[in-house]
């Protein structure tokens, strides 16, 4: 009994290479050659093309490839997390006209840079100074948003120019966004649990409260996914 053809594990090695290296456009020409040479289509394969068509801006190609793969069974919201974020830095580029997100930032702010695709949250619910999912979001006096804790007088972390000491966020330039607060803590219950008791854990140590931070920290730990 003859068995059916699969992917070639080599070539699938080159299009995560590629993936991995922002080369979208070769990865996703890879998985669409592998998809082709198959009798029936994969599921995996068909929403790995679709990231890479996501990632490389062809979005009505990524979707149909994610049509797909829901064809063949329901997809899971985490399987999505490519498009959400593709299509979030298209909506900042091209309809909010706001500038590229931030490589660093004043002292301390990259400290998240490290942190593994999977800590990291999608761009426009992320603050642009610490790189973390928004805790306590505060709307700066610009229309800006950063976590409170980030939010101390300086550098916006979006705005093309600095802004003065002066325009701290006191109770006139700046406000709790409550709305954007309230859905975090909806949408992403874990992760915003996890991210407040980070955060008051940094204010602990801040105030040479080991113990309790220590102990903040930990609770942070078992309630993320990672």
């Amino acid at each position: 009994m003859e068995l059916s053809p699969g992917p070639c594990a080599e070539m699938l090695q080159v299009a995560e290479e590629a993936f991995r290296g922002g080369n979208f456009e070769l990865a996703a020409e890879i998985y669409g050659s592998q998809l082709a040479e198959l009798p029936q289509p994969e599921r995996g394969l068909c929403l790995r093309r679709g990231d890479a068509l996501a990632r490389a801006g062809r979005m009505a190609e990524a979707l149909e490839a994610y049509s797909a793969g829901a064809r063949l069974a329901r997809l899971r919201p985490e399987e999505l997390r490519e498009l959400a974020e593709s299509l979030a830095l298209r909506l900042r580029e091209k309809a909010l006209r706001l500038p590229p997100w931030p490589g660093g930032g004043p002292e301390g702010a990259g400290e998240a840079l490290g942190d593994p695709a999977c800590c990291r949250p999608p761009e426009l619910l992320g603050c642009p100074l610490c790189r973390r999912l928004l805790c306590e979001p505060l709307t700066l006096h610009c229309g800006h948003t950063r976590c409170r804790r980030c939010a101390e007088p300086g550098d916006c972390g979006r705005c093309p120019r600095p802004r003065r000491a002066a325009d701290g966020p006191d109770p006139a330039s700046a406000r709790v966004n409550v709305v954007l607060g309230n859905l975090l803590e909806k949408w992403l219950e874990g992760e915003s649990r996890a991210r407040r008791l980070r955060a008051e854990g940094d204010e602990l140590r801040d105030r040479q409260e080991l113990p309790a931070a220590l102990e903040k920290y930990n609770q942070a730990l078992e309630t993320g996914e990672c």
